[in-house]
């Protein structure tokens, strides 16, 4: 590793990184997460010093030499008018984790219907906080729990590489209709669209499709459901939904995928995310409760 993360100064809106081996400024930044279009701008903004200097790209820096890192004012989008604020568990200087509630989107679709981007820009705007939040993950509208948000533009491409690789551990908690088998169990099917039905996924042939893995682990069983510990070895569209469905465990609550319809709506959580934080390098967890409609 280039660098060690020192921590942030000026209320957040500086970071500040140690060299631990001779680089120039443009190795340790992209180290740290930035892309080579965001640490150009970065650059250019002049955001980047050393002992009070401006660095360029082809400086050279010593073991030991400190830079700062002075994130770029954003332009924030006006508050959506009584959009309420959401229930934020993580928070520092370059990204958020906030919990989504079920029958909202993540982002919007141009229908103006409320957001969870709209909740958590109102949750910051309350703080005094200037931000523009990005979310760099997707939960289906009937869905619950975590959402990963990029704070910063120059270190979003950290975090969108985090979530596309396979370095994040991300555990749902699910219901199921029927009895599931055994303790634990490994699905590895590839998933791909429906060519019957544009709004859902399926499992396809071997060869087809795009690779899936969901491992399964059963919680407790009380009469004909079961409550599952899911944790996702990729992250296809609707596969947690696919995959059980597939083996003929369909979720409570997903007429989509043959479950039945039930009062409590999907019975889908995003419970744990466990990830090696881009930019500091420190390790997170971030945690929720068990939704109410699960305690039930």
């Amino acid at each position: 590793m280039l660098y060690e993360f020192l921590g942030e100064k000026d209320d957040a809106s500086r970071l500040e990184f140690r060299a631990l081996e001779d680089c120039t400024a443009l190795d340790l930044v992209l180290g740290a997460g930035m892309s080579r279009r965001s640490s150009a701008r970065a650059f250019q903004r002049g955001e980047l010093a050393r002992a009070g200097g401006a660095l360029a790209p082809s400086s050279r820096l010593v073991a030991g030499d400190v830079v700062s890192v002075a994130l770029a004012r954003p332009t924030v989008a006006p508050a959506v008018p009584g959009a309420p604020p959401a229930t934020i568990i993580y928070r520092d200087s370059v990204c958020l984790a906030a919990e989504k509630p079920a029958g909202i989107l993540v982002h919007g679709d141009g229908t103006g219907a409320p957001t969870l981007t709209d909740s958590v820009l109102a949750s910051l705007a309350r703080r005094g906080a200037l931000a523009n939040p990005q979310a760099v993950q997707r939960l289906d509208v009937d869905t619950t729990g975590i959402v990963l948000f990029s704070l910063s533009e120059e270190f979003q491409p950290a975090f969108d590489a985090l979530v596309a690789g396979h370095a994040m551990r991300k555990r749902y908690l699910a219901e199921v209709s029927g009895r599931f088998p055994g303790d634990v169990t490994t699905i590895e099917a590839p998933i791909g669209r429906d060519r019957h039905d544009a709004h859902r996924m399926r499992v396809c042939r071997p060869g087809q499709g795009q690779p899936a893995l969901t491992r399964v682990r059963a919680l407790e069983r009380r009469g004909n459901r079961t409550l599952l510990l899911v944790e996702l070895g990729t992250g296809r569209r609707h596969q947690i939904r696919v995959h059980l469905s597939s083996v003929g465990f369909p979720i409570v609550g997903d007429a989509l995928y043959g479950g039945n319809r039930d009062a409590r709506g999907l019975m889908l959580h995003a419970l744990e995310e466990e990830f090696d934080h881009p930019v500091t390098a420190a390790h997170v967890l971030l945690r929720t409760k068990a939704p109410e409609r699960f305690r039930a």
